[in-house]
């Protein structure tokens, strides 16, 4: 004889496939909000990044700028560092742009010669879309001799660029004619340009950096 079959109220009931279909929707839009959330805040966390980054290279370039300007009693742009260009003298031509600015510092002797003895300054490269910074020390034998800038320019291009560090990149030129402007014959000058951090055109933050600085006289 079988034994009776236990009441209803104690009998296991499986899920049904409805509840298992519902279950595993609202599972599946938990799970992609989390993502969505996550995937926003990394968004969000790279915009912030570029931004500090823009702004990091703003301040450190016209902080640079203001600091060599101070330093410098002189002040020369020109339209590139190659030795055709710099055999123009372009430090008087008021709103004439180049992309290569030099900070000169010299002295004058008894005899009104003039001997430069530092130079410092900023170079754009559109072919490396990269801004480069330099500083060189003038030889003893080129002050001795009087040379003019433009000679010391030329004659030692190599061991100036052998200086050249990079210190912004990504670059638009808000003036395809140059990233300097003289401002004021051989007294003041400006730059403009946009720099922009990051690669993905979602996570990009571009920013305008416009700076004038003047040499002391």
């Amino acid at each position: 004889m079988r034994p009776p079959s236990p009441p209803a109220r104690h009998r296991r009931r499986g899920f049904t496939l409805a509840e298992v279909l519902i279950s595993l929707g609202i599972s599946g839009f938990v799970i992609a909000g989390g993502l969505w959330l996550i995937l926003t805040g990394i968004k969000t966390s790279t915009r912030a990044t570029n931004a500090s980054i823009t702004d990091l290279t703003q301040w450190g370039i016209a902080s640079r700028l203001w600091i060599d300007s101070r330093v410098a009693n002189g002040i020369s742009i020109y339209a590139n560092d190659e030795p055709a260009s710099m055999e123009r003298w372009l430090r008087k031509v008021v709103d004439q742009r180049g992309n290569l600015i030099v900070f000169s510092l010299s002295q004058t002797d008894n005899s009104n010669l003039t001997a430069y003895t530092k130079l410092s300054g900023y170079c754009y490269n559109p072919t490396d879309d990269v801004i480069y910074r330099f500083d060189y020390d003038v030889p003893a034998a080129d002050q001795a001799a009087h040379k003019s800038l433009e000679a010391i320019l030329i004659d030692r291009r190599d061991a100036i660029r052998a200086s050249y560090q990079s210190i912004a990149s990504n670059i638009t030129l808000t003036n395809n004619t140059g990233l300097f402007i003289c401002r004021s014959g051989g007294t003041a000058a400006s730059l403009s340009c946009i720099v922009t951090a990051g690669d993905n055109t979602d996570y990009q933050h571009e920013k305008t950096i416009e700076a004038t600085f003047y040499v002391r006289s």
